[in-house]
């Protein structure tokens, strides 16, 4: 098909694809002002929606509208895939479901997060986070320049470009004493920790 015309010769056979594509893109474009129309009539006329308009049952929707820096304070404890929704299960059903968000881990060390068992997902330890670090720039850095030095047949900059990269890999994977694990402490429903 040719490109950069706006018509095409009768016997190519293309007149009536052209004119299909060109309908659409005009109905494409209605559906685009649609859209804005609506835009700019909801922010002036429409109602504030609350932090879950459509009822959804997942965490994301429990937050506060609009969210915090964090998505949440404590961690909560999941048991099913519709956590909003656990309240309208029958009892029965919530035997094995443990609440949603009034219990949970609080992560208020620095960085941390919540280490699991790996069968059941149950919390297990509250593991350390490294800091911030150069490393994975300067790892990336001299991987590009092993591959560099094997485009030009650069036998020493590939060599010295490797050496670089194993010892940025052993600096940034040294064990720190500051990363210990720690046990986790539930939260009690009156907000206070269990420990």
């Amino acid at each position: 098909m040719p490109r950069r015309i706006y018509t095409y010769a009768p016997d190519m056979g293309w007149t009536t694809v052209n004119q299909i594509t060109s309908l659409g893109s005009f109905v494409f474009a209605l559906g685009v002002l649609i859209f804005l129309i609506d835009v700019v009539w909801s922010y002036h006329r429409g109602p504030l929606a609350g932090k879950n308009p459509w009822d959804a049952p997942t965490l994301e929707w429990s937050v506060a509208s609009p969210p915090p820096p964090y998505n949440f304070s404590t961690l909560p404890f999941v048991a099913s895939r519709h956590p909003l929704w656990e309240d309208r299960l029958p009892e029965a059903s919530k035997t094995r479901l443990r609440s949603v968000l009034d219990e949970g881990y609080i992560l208020d060390h620095g960085r941390e997060a919540l280490g699991t068992t790996a069968l059941d997902a149950e919390p297990d330890i509250i593991l350390k986070m490294p800091e911030d670090s150069y490393a994975p720039f300067l790892l990336g850095l001299f991987s590009a320049l092993v591959f560099a030095g094997m485009a030009l047949h650069s036998w020493w900059l590939t060599g010295a470009a490797g050496i670089a990269c194993a010892v940025v890999l052993i600096v940034w994977r040294w064990p720190e004493r500051k990363l210990v694990q720690r046990e986790p402490y539930p939260v009690h429903e009156e907000g206070g920790a269990l420990g």
